[in-house]
């Protein structure tokens, strides 16, 4: 709190700095977006519009580090920025930004607000200082969005890619519905291709990919629903089944691996980097899991999806494939994770909007994508 009082005591000899700069180009702008995965894949259409409204400018992007992959196959990031470990945390958080910052900005696009960047960005003289507004524990932060130069708030029943895209129009870009319909967008690194050519001879179509975890641990299924959901697509598709996660989901996936037929089932679970991984989800027929990373990159590549939301509120964020299916929770209590709320635990106890997951849906979504895209003759080819 005491650097918001020492903020609001000295705004008027930074207000004049910013003034000042303004007349200094730089010709580049810093991007902050430190959430994970799914959240970094539904905001690329922000980098991807500045690449196309501001074709001279330089585009670097402040990242968490579980999305630098990702970043470095998109080329309409020019340069990444990592986010320290201890983030913004204490006054030493505070100086590290404020040296990336002295390097000189035009503008500066924060997607994750938080007190920190929010006055940061005014200490660093930054002309255009643009965020978007947090609708939900907003804290002290809401005291420093007068030293904005726009804010963009997030409403409800608006999908946060829809604010984040909004919010360009702090930046003189002038948001229309071309901009509006950006994709998202995933790449995947060529190692990709190598992993893949070995995989490809054990997967007989259609190949669906099967999502064993989440980031959020709120968001995953555990043992008996895993089991349960991969052996009823197994016993009611012709599908190839691919186990889809990191090291964490291995237990889960040796599991199914026993007992499921082998030659329907192929574990990839810990052995593709997330920057190989588009490759893989890429090359499926249908992608089906909770709301994750690996959902939001199938369904940017173009996959049919079918997202299990659970605690996740689908208003602020979904996937938006012509084919994708959401699937809510019936739970009184759901959603309660939000764009900028979103909790790692059940303040019930119970995960009742995970545990009631209605398999029997899921599972007939995913008969009907592949119904639309293969005959029965097809798929026992």
């Amino acid at each position: 709190m005491i650097y918001l009082l020492l903020t609001w005591l000295l705004a008027p000899l930074l207000w004049l700095r910013a003034a000042l700069r303004s007349a200094k180009r730089t010709n580049r702008i810093l991007v902050i977006q430190t959430a994970k995965i799914g959240d970094f894949v539904a905001t690329t259409p922000v980098f991807r519009a500045l690449r196309s409204r501001l074709p001279g400018t330089q585009i670097v992007a402040l990242l968490h580090p579980v999305n630098v992959p990702l970043a470095r196959q998109l080329d309409s990031i020019d340069r990444i920025v990592t986010l320290p470990k201890h983030g913004f945390k204490g006054w030493a958080g505070k100086r590290w930004l404020l040296d990336q910052l002295a390097e000189g900005y035009d503008g500066v696009l924060i997607l994750s607000p938080n007190l920190t960047n929010l006055l940061v960005s005014f200490w660093a003289g930054v002309p255009q200082r643009v965020s978007v507004l947090a609708d939900r524990r907003q804290g002290s932060a809401c005291l420093a969005w007068p030293f904005l130069t726009h804010g963009e708030p997030h409403r409800a029943g608006q999908m946060f890619r829809e604010t984040a895209l909004r919010a360009l129009g702090g930046l003189d870009i002038r948001v229309d519905e071309q901009l509006l319909a950006l994709p998202n967008e995933t790449q995947g690194a060529v190692s990709g291709q190598t992993k893949f050519a070995a995989l490809q001879p054990l997967l007989h179509r259609p190949v669906v990919g099967f999502g064993l975890g989440a980031g959020n641990r709120m968001k995953a299924l555990d043992k008996a629903q895993v089991e349960a959901l991969a052996s009823q697509i197994v016993s009611r598709t012709a599908a190839t089944l691919v186990l889809v996660g990191t090291d964490a989901d291995k237990a889960a996936a040796e599991v199914l691996r026993v007992s499921l037929p082998p030659d329907r089932v192929v574990d990839t679970t810990g052995q593709w980097a997330l920057d190989e991984l588009p490759i893989l989800l890429g090359a499926l027929d249908c992608f089906v899991g909770v709301d994750s990373g690996a959902t939001y990159m199938a369904d940017a590549l173009g996959v049919p999806v079918v997202d299990f939301m659970g605690p996740a509120d689908h208003q602020d964020q979904q996937p938006i494939g012509r084919q994708a299916v959401v699937i809510r929770s019936a739970e009184p209590c759901a959603p309660c994770s939000h764009a900028f709320d979103a909790p790692y635990a059940c303040h019930l106890g119970t995960r009742a909007c995970i545990a009631n997951l209605p398999i029997p849906t899921v599972v007939e979504s995913v008969e009907a994508i592949l119904a639309s895209q293969y005959s029965v003759a097809e798929c026992r080819q």
